[in-house]
């Protein structure tokens, strides 16, 4: 089945890549999705702002509309916004939350495995990229490094706690 890219109109065949704009979806190929992602990845995303929280803005009471990069997810009202501020807010529910029973119990884990030495290598659940946790790399990545996936869907201590016995 033959597909027209929504970047630079030419026709390809084979899987193309979703792009959710302005609430149409679009099909791009696969040179144009990477520039596509590389723009949006440059510029003012209103996650970065204080005002935010989920998916609406706390300032203007306003629900906003996400446009969606493959697996990526960019709220760029910040762009043309009045109200963007990069100060945090007091209070937070999302940014000032404590740990979970399950972060703690995965970051003892991960402290373990650096203290033997060992590291272990899993993979992303959206393209396969191999990830590794342990002795080298201390930090849990919370996305993937190749597709920006997002890895909170992995349970880490249970991955750990299999590979480890």
């Amino acid at each position: 089945m033959r597909f027209e890219c929504g970047g630079c109109k030419k026709a390809f065949s084979g899987a193309g890549l979703t792009v959710s704009q302005n609430g149409k979806e679009q099909m791009y190929c696969a040179d144009c999705f990477w520039k596509l992602r590389a723009s949006y990845d440059k510029k003012k995303t209103c996650e970065d702002c204080g005002n935010f929280d989920e998916e609406s803005c706390q300032k203007t009471m306003k629900t906003l509309a996400p446009a969606k990069v493959g697996f990526s997810t960019y709220f760029i009202e910040a762009e043309t916004c009045k109200n963007y501020s990069t100060e945090k807010k007091a209070g937070t529910k999302k940014k000032d939350k404590e740990l979970t029973n399950a972060q703690k119990e995965t970051a003892a884990l991960i402290k373990t495995l650096s203290e033997k030495g060992k590291t272990l290598t899993y993979y992303c659940c959206h393209c396969g990229a191999p990830l590794k946790i342990g002795a080298k790399f201390p930090e849990i990545q919370h996305s993937c490094s190749r597709c920006r996936g997002d890895l909170e869907v992995v349970d880490l201590a249970k991955l750990i706690k299999q590979h480890s016995s």
